[in-house]
């Protein structure tokens, strides 16, 4: 037997991950035709007061992952960080999957198929927007092509020159569509909170650190613990990447609030108290500070090359991610840019921030995402070698 063969016998079985895949998208698909039968405004609970939610927090999740993902993946192909070429298949197919996952969120946002295709057809060229679809969709055409020649089974030294050139590019336009989407919130001069360079660096940087994170995770699962001496190299280095990057995380949320509480005024200060001691405290304290910082970085600082220990950061640092992508973007739009008058079609709260929850079908959709990510990623582990040819 191979040592290819014995080391995929040894691994996880993927087939319950599929099967929670499956049961995630049936779930998620009764809210995806919920929204084409009633339509985006009686199925979502945004408003035109707040017109971004659940799914483009969720879309931002995603795609940064992935983008982070393909920048390690362009560090070991293009840059020549060897440790992480043990894991290289792994980081363009999670890159991958996990961008068309984000995809699910994005297109159903804008309610209908037909609109997103109306953008690529009558593109502006000015609007922040439309570069953010143009880099991503980039982006998964360089990594399809990157799949190709990662998986092609004669490699030639061609073949892994092409592939360390995808890698490049692929990290390049990886950075310049997150960095972008950050600019998306960024160039809104009606939305004090999300005004200036901190949210395309804080994209990069955040995603890259989730990168590392779902990376250890995904191959600490799939060995169940029992690691090869390659590949726990790779991902105590990916742990140190994931330290570094909450540290510098750290930095970005400080500055952020203090400028907010105490320089910016206006309703970047109304956005930073719904964070601090508003409707959005206990999401993040508990979601961004405990869970996104804290936590994780105390695994990191102690793991001293335990990989399991690395895994289980990763773990928790995906889970306060995701209440910093919807925080960020909730609090921004909380602050009303009109008083809510009788006949204004403003409401409000006590204090005079807006409201929003997500609908049931809002959450819905959210699981679809997920439910596409566990499907595709473990049937590709199931019926694809993942192992990387050492060369």
């Amino acid at each position: 037997m191979s040592e290819n063969t014995e080391t995929r016998s040894a691994m996880m079985p993927a087939l319950p991950f599929i099967v929670l895949g499956l049961l995630l998208c049936i779930a998620g698909g009764y809210g995806v035709i919920s929204v084409f039968v009633k339509g985006h405004e009686e199925s979502y609970g945004v408003t035109r007061m707040i017109p971004w939610g659940l799914l483009i927090a969720t879309y931002a999740y995603f795609v940064i992952i992935s983008t982070g993902i393909a920048f390690i993946g362009g560090l070991a192909h293009a840059f020549g960080f060897k440790q992480y070429e043990p894991i290289g298949r792994r980081i363009v197919v999670l890159a991958t999957i996990v961008l068309l996952a984000g995809f699910t969120q994005i297109l159903m946002e804008v309610g209908s198929p037909v609109k997103m295709l109306h953008m690529m057809l009558t593109p502006n060229m000015s609007a922040p927007i439309f570069w953010m679809g143009t880099f991503y969709g980039i982006e998964l055409g360089i990594l399809a092509v990157e799949l190709f020649l990662v998986f092609k089974p004669t490699q030639t030294e061609k073949s892994r020159k092409l592939a360390a050139v995808a890698g490049f590019l692929a990290l390049l336009v990886g950075v310049l569509a997150t960095s972008n989407l950050g600019y998306v919130f960024g160039s809104l001069s009606a939305r004090q909170w999300f005004q200036g360079i901190y949210f395309p660096i804080f994209l990069v940087v955040s995603g890259v650190t989730a990168g590392a994170g779902l990376l250890i995770l995904v191959h600490y699962v799939m060995y169940k613990g029992r690691l090869t001496e390659e590949v726990s190299k790779s991902l105590v280095s990916l742990g140190r990447l994931m330290g570094g990057g909450i540290g510098v995380m750290m930095l970005l949320y400080l500055w952020k609030l203090l400028s907010s509480l105490f320089i910016g005024g206006g309703d970047a200060y109304t956005a930073a108290v719904a964070l601090v001691k508003g409707p959005l405290a206990l999401n993040f304290w508990v979601g961004e500070m405990l869970l996104a910082v804290l936590i994780p970085l105390i695994l990191i600082v102690t793991a001293r090359g335990n990989v399991g220990r690395y895994a289980l950061a990763g773990f928790i640092y995906l889970i306060g991610l995701f209440f910093t992508r919807y925080d960020f973007i909730v609090a921004g739009q909380l602050p009303p840019m009109r008083g809510g008058f009788f006949g204004a079609g403003v409401v409000t709260d006590f204090v005079g921030m807006r409201l929003y929850s997500p609908s049931a079908t809002e959450w819905l959709v959210y699981l679809f995402g997920f439910g596409v990510f566990f499907l595709l990623y473990f049937s590709a582990e199931k019926f694809f070698n993942l192992e990387t040819k050492h060369h």
